[in-house]
């Protein structure tokens, strides 16, 4: 049994789906790309609970929101059909699509980048269900990759390891906030590793000299002596990493 529901985070309304499972022990939150918002839940529990299980992850829900909001919003020259190229960590990979019976899910197979959709997909929202994969897809490589670079590069410059942010920005590579929170551009994992790199390594050094003083770029080159080639590289690459 599914029922519909809502409430006001602020001015924002939250729509949700609520579906009834006898087999369900917890509640499950999910959002999904094209913006619907369900909990599945057991069928012995109260409406009132399930409100209160929701409006406790109103913030995580409107950052799931806005996140697909931004994919499907953004023009992009990609066309997400079968053959097209994607950069990844420098190398391209040829899309390749496939509908299955499961869930959706991204993968590198060889020289492509496969998309497993499920069958049952509507035909007018395919494009949106295979950006959104893409887009989560990158973001989660982004993460993996950019992490394991911080915890490299924080033990060069002897500090503690910072909280890690990965979004979608198109002025910035990266950025440090005041707070010591490192902000990065989920596309950079298309670029090559050195490159990749050398933007964690410069907001990292940014923890510790938040100008660009010479202070700054003397601790940069102190961990990384030809980050001025890598800088440059990035300068001139950087238009291609687009989606």
């Amino acid at each position: 049994m599914i029922e519909q529901d809502s409430f006001l985070f602020g001015k924002t309304q939250i729509d949700y789906d609520v579906v009834y499972s006898p087999r369900r022990r917890n509640a499950t939150l999910a959002v999904y790309p094209l913006k619907q918002v369900e909990i599945t839940v057991p069928s012995n529990i109260q409406q009132e609970k399930i409100k209160t299980l929701v409006e406790r992850k109103a913030v995580w829900v409107i950052k799931q929101l806005v996140w697909f909001d931004q994919i499907t919003q953004i023009s992009s020259t990609k066309e997400y059909v079968n053959g097209e190229s994607f950069l990844f960590l420098g190398r391209q990979y040829r899309l390749k699509l496939n509908k299955e019976n499961g869930k959706t899910e991204v993968r590198l197979r060889g020289r492509e980048l496969e998309v497993t959709l499920k069958k049952q997909a509507d035909s007018k929202d395919v494009k949106t269900l295979i950006k959104v994969a893409i887009w989560h897809w990158y973001r989660e490589q982004a993460l993996k990759n950019i992490d394991e670079s911080v915890s490299y590069y924080c033990k060069k410059l002897g500090i503690r390891k910072p909280k890690i942010t990965i979004k979608n920005q198109y002025k910035r590579w990266g950025s440090c906030t005041s707070k010591n929170v490192v902000i990065f551009n989920f596309r950079i994992a298309m670029a090559p590793v050195s490159q990749l790199n050398y933007v964690v390594a410069h907001e990292l050094v940014h923890i510790k000299h938040k100008d660009h003083s010479p202070k700054f770029w003397k601790k940069l080159n102190s961990i990384m002596p030809d980050y001025q080639d890598r800088k440059e590289k990035l300068k001139q690459d950087g238009w291609q990493y687009e989606i």
